[in-house]
């Protein structure tokens, strides 16, 4: 067929197949495996405007198994599909930080050292495994994301071995990881990085930079909480002040979410005769004055606090105590249970874009499909 009909035509079919059959016709002969692993198509794929809306789903069951699937962004937030976790888990544990571009980043666990990072495309079937240059634990924090100027995927890491009780003396490693090079490269320091932060798996990638709450150590101001970014092209590190009455609330009572794909908030839980929450939502990305409060108010279920997991539409996603998650409507205040249910303090909510990212990598290790392309 490709010798009668225009490549240009060739490639707006093959942009409207799901991404298994893509993957299956890499098969079907060398022009075309040519052309669907090229850089230039999996991007051209990427930036289709046609894109289902997806959310992926990570629970932990009490067997302790690992659940992944991607979920259709509809009011019952129904399953689309499950996904085969390929990973050994018997004696470790993952922390998904974060997805972006089809492509998921876990850090495995064992006991509290992390011991590798993976790339993961589970709809390719593809990974990459990244062995840390630097064993850490408790006192390091990481973030991924996108590249766009270099179309690259990063990880930056940082790790301090001593937690100095003064942030001003703390000169932490900081190593990035960068997919097109396959290796680690320090980040070399002028002065002490004078931020810390005890949500260390939690971030959130937005336009080209991963987020952090972070405390911040000023000589003359003191301790105080800022929003702490590392942009991931020009791979420098920047600072966006938090409505002040953020400035002294400890770090692990706040949620850092992506806000509708545009923007970052912020969300504050309490308890006293109902539960609230404040979300401050930044309405215009990177304008201090900005900072926008929501409100989600309900009764009190004598299940404590819940924990924010992701906003979608008007929706904040929520996990209760117990592991049961709800959603709550930000207009009508209403609460509705999605009858979901895993392990506390384990799920990962974030949206998820079907991709062939990976499938270009000659680094990237396959599983579930045989030569032909067809799973086995």
């Amino acid at each position: 067929m490709s010798d009668f009909l225009p490549e240009d035509l060739i490639q707006e079919i093959l942009f409207k197949l799901p991404i298994k059959s893509l993957v299956r016709c890499t098969s079907l002969c060398r022009t075309w495996n040519s052309l669907i692993k090229s850089p230039a198509f999996i991007s051209k794929h990427l930036q289709r405007t046609d894109h289902q809306s997806l959310f992926l789903l990570r629970l932990y069951s009490k067997e302790r198994e690992e659940q992944y699937s991607l979920r259709l962004d509809n009011q019952d937030f129904n399953e689309h599909m499950q996904l085969h976790f390929p990973f050994e888990s018997f004696e470790s544990y993952f922390h998904v930080i974060g997805s972006c571009n089809g492509l998921i980043c876990l850090a495995k666990v064992i006991r509290r050292f992390t011991v590798s990072f993976i790339f993961w495309n589970p709809l390719i079937q593809k990974y990459v495994n990244i062995e840390p240059r630097i064993l850490g634990h408790l006192y390091s924090f990481v973030g991924f994301g996108y590249d766009s100027r270099a179309n690259d995927y990063k990880l930056i890491r940082m790790v301090n071995s001593q937690k100095s009780k003064f942030l001003s003396e703390n000169f932490p490693k900081m190593e990035l990881y960068s997919l097109n090079e396959g290796s680690w490269r320090s980040i070399p320091q002028t002065a002490p990085l004078r931020y810390d932060t005890d949500q260390h798996f939690s971030s959130a990638f937005l336009n080209g930079v991963v987020h952090w709450i972070a405390n911040r150590a000023d000589q003359h101001e003191g301790i105080h909480n800022v929003v702490l970014g590392f942009d991931m092209s020009d791979e420098i590190f920047l600072e966006i002040a938090l409505p002040s009455c953020l400035d002294n609330v400890r770090p692990s009572c706040l949620s850092l979410l992506v806000y509708k794909e545009s923007s970052i908030s912020v969300c504050q839980a309490s308890f006293l005769s109902s539960v609230q929450f404040h979300i401050w939502v930044m309405k215009e990305y990177g304008v201090v004055e900005s900072w926008n409060q929501l409100v989600l108010t309900f009764g009190a279920q004598g299940e404590g606090i819940p924990r924010a997991l992701g906003i979608r539409k008007e929706e904040l996603l929520m996990e209760k105590k117990r592991g049961w998650i709800v959603s709550g409507d930000l207009e009508s205040q209403q609460v509705r249970d999605l009858r979901i249910w895993g392990e506390p303090f384990h799920t990962f909510i974030g949206s998820y874009l079907e991709s062939l990212v990976l499938l270009d990598k000659s680094n990237a290790t396959s599983y579930g499909y045989n030569s032909n392309g067809l799973a086995a």
